[in-house]
């Protein structure tokens, strides 16, 4: 009997302490945003630090001008639906089969300024300007598009 007993604590507390370190355990929601008109949708993809982060954004409307893709058949999914801004260097226009859209994310107002793993973002009703710790970007809106902070 005392032995059921002594296992019946000794599972008891297993538990208790499995449930504890689970608790602590905490899956970190996408850290992103939508901008108000619902039309871009930008996500912080964590690297091992922030130089090695990213930042994602799309556009439903697509790239305007779309840009030409690096030669023929280079992207066979959806080409030009936004860029992907690395921690230090220029932006590069996404080849993508998904999506990271989801009215659920919070929205940057207008006049805002989203700062994250090393990324800044500024929503305006004219378009959204997201640059990286080098001040490397890009500006995205329905009519136009175009990569900041690089010379020609």
């Amino acid at each position: 009997m005392y032995k059921q007993i002594k296992k019946i604590v000794f599972l008891a507390a297993s538990t208790s302490i499995m449930s504890l370190s689970l608790s602590q355990v905490s899956i970190a929601a996408p850290k992103g945003f939508k901008t108000p008109s619902g039309n871009m949708f930008c996500e912080l993809l964590e690297g091992g630090d922030t130089s090695t982060n990213s930042l994602r954004c799309e556009i439903a409307s697509s790239l305007k001008p779309q840009p030409p893709q690096p030669y023929p058949g280079y992207c066979s999914f959806d080409w030009g639906r936004g860029l992907m801004l690395p921690a230090t260097s220029k932006p590069e226009i996404l080849c993508i089969s998904d999506t990271i859209a989801d009215p659920n994310k919070s929205v940057l107002s207008y006049g805002k300024t989203w700062n994250n793993g090393g990324f800044k973002c500024v929503s305006q009703k004219t378009g959204l300007t997201c640059t990286n710790s080098n001040n490397i970007g890009f500006f995205l809106s329905r009519e136009k598009w175009r990569v900041l902070g690089i010379s020609k």
